[in-house]
């Protein structure tokens, strides 16, 4: 999401919005952009959790068919060769354009940042990839385009998705947990290793 040119929300109108701020609520539907600094704050160096508000991005089409040679040697003598390669494309609908009123809440990309400078680099741990992904797609209008973390919504519901969303930022930023636990489990067997006392039980 863009974050050029966005209205810094005081602390006093983040809260208004959560509680349902008609005037905010109104901006929003008229596609104005807003950067939140929520009281939280993300791990390490990060900083403060931003929530950047704006309006819904125009969906992106679905890629065109790929068309094949691989016919069908029945129907090749059946109905012959330019019978076959003659038939059209399958044509996928455009997708519909966002409803009046569609906003995305995102993160800016600092929450992928963040995961990074705590050593799970989505790029190449694919395991906590396929994780975070998952996270984030538990939440109904959730998603992860490029390295932002969003949620759609919308001007008259805001205040009850940005609670959702800071609750996918908590989810993501809680599985660094799990990370290092598995890296202190693989540390003590490294170490039982070493000793020779790995697989040992008492009897």
């Amino acid at each position: 999401m863009t974050t050029d040119k966005a209205s810094d929300l005081t602390r006093a109108q983040f809260l208004a919005l959560l509680a349902g701020d008609r005037a905010l609520k109104q901006r929003l539907a008229a596609g104005e952009r807003m950067r939140i600094e929520t009281p939280f704050v993300y791990p390490g160096r990060q900083g403060p959790v931003m929530a950047y508000l704006g309006p819904r991005p125009e969906p992106e089409p679905d890629p065109p068919p790929e068309l094949t040679h691989e016919i069908d040697v029945e129907e090749l003598a059946l109905e012959g060769v330019d019978s076959v390669m003659a038939r059209p494309a399958v044509l996928t609908t455009p997708p519909l354009p966002p409803p009046p009123g569609a906003i995305r809440i995102g993160d800016g990309g600092l929450l992928v940042k963040m995961l990074a400078q705590q050593g799970m680099e989505l790029e190449v741990d694919m395991i906590m990839s396929k994780t975070v992904f998952h996270a984030v797609r538990q939440q109904e209008g959730a998603g992860l385009r490029g390295s932002e973390v969003y949620l759609d919504s919308t001007a008259d519901t805001v205040d009850v998705d940005m609670w959702r969303f800071l609750q996918i930022v908590a989810e993501v930023v809680g599985l660094r947990h799990g990370k290092y636990k598995d890296a202190l489990i693989q540390l003590e067997k490294r170490k039982d290793a070493d000793a020779g006392i790995l697989g040992w039980r008492p009897t």
